[in-house]
């Protein structure tokens, strides 16, 4: 039984979707209070040793969204690819703009002082390219149809934003191991 590339396409996102899904609702699972991980109340207190699973969750599973929805735009190209485009795209980015929100407030509630590492200010500054590349695609659907530098601005700033999300997750990853392991 051979399958259209649409239906192939749909069957794949829906089982994605039923992944995160299970993963969202398995993810209180994974945190833990800063006793249960071996760190000191006074080193994070209970912000980041409780929260940082669900940071990391929500800005990888926006990561893989984002990505998913470049390789949509870019290399399957069907009758329902712009639509899968902008459903991926923009849960994508809901999910980072809810990460951003979850790490300020893991700091905030840790007493920790904000925007001190590389990454926390690469974080930022993705995510507000992240939101202006959302703001330029829905603009381009409304307003600005046909003009070609404004879909060009789109499309490069989606690509960095992404590949600056990569980076940055790298970047967390690595802190994270660190601070554990004091």
């Amino acid at each position: 039984m051979v399958l259209e590339k649409s239906t192939m396409v749909n069957h794949t996102i829906t089982i994605f979707l039923t992944v995160l899904l299970l993963c969202a609702v398995c993810s209180p699972v994974i945190a833990h209070s800063a006793s249960e991980m071996g760190i000191a109340p006074d080193q994070y207190d209970l912000g980041i040793p409780v929260y940082w699973p669900y940071h990391a969750f929500l800005m990888s599973t926006g990561f893989i969204l984002l990505a998913s929805g470049f390789v949509v735009m870019r290399f399957h190209k069907t009758s329902h690819w712009f639509k899968s485009h902008m459903y991926l795209q923009s849960v994508g980015g809901t999910l980072a703009i809810a990460g951003l929100i979850t790490s300020i407030t893991m700091v905030s509630i840790s007493g920790a002082p904000h925007i001190r590492y590389t990454h926390d200010l690469l974080g930022m500054v993705t995510v507000i390219m992240i939101i202006s590349t959302l703001m330029i695609g829905f603009l381009l659907t409304r307003t600005f149809k046909g003009r070609p530098g404004i879909r060009t601005t789109h499309r490069w700033l989606g690509g960095i934003s992404i590949a600056l999300v990569a980076v940055n997750i790298l970047l967390g990853v690595s802190m994270m191991t660190m601070v554990l392991a004091q």
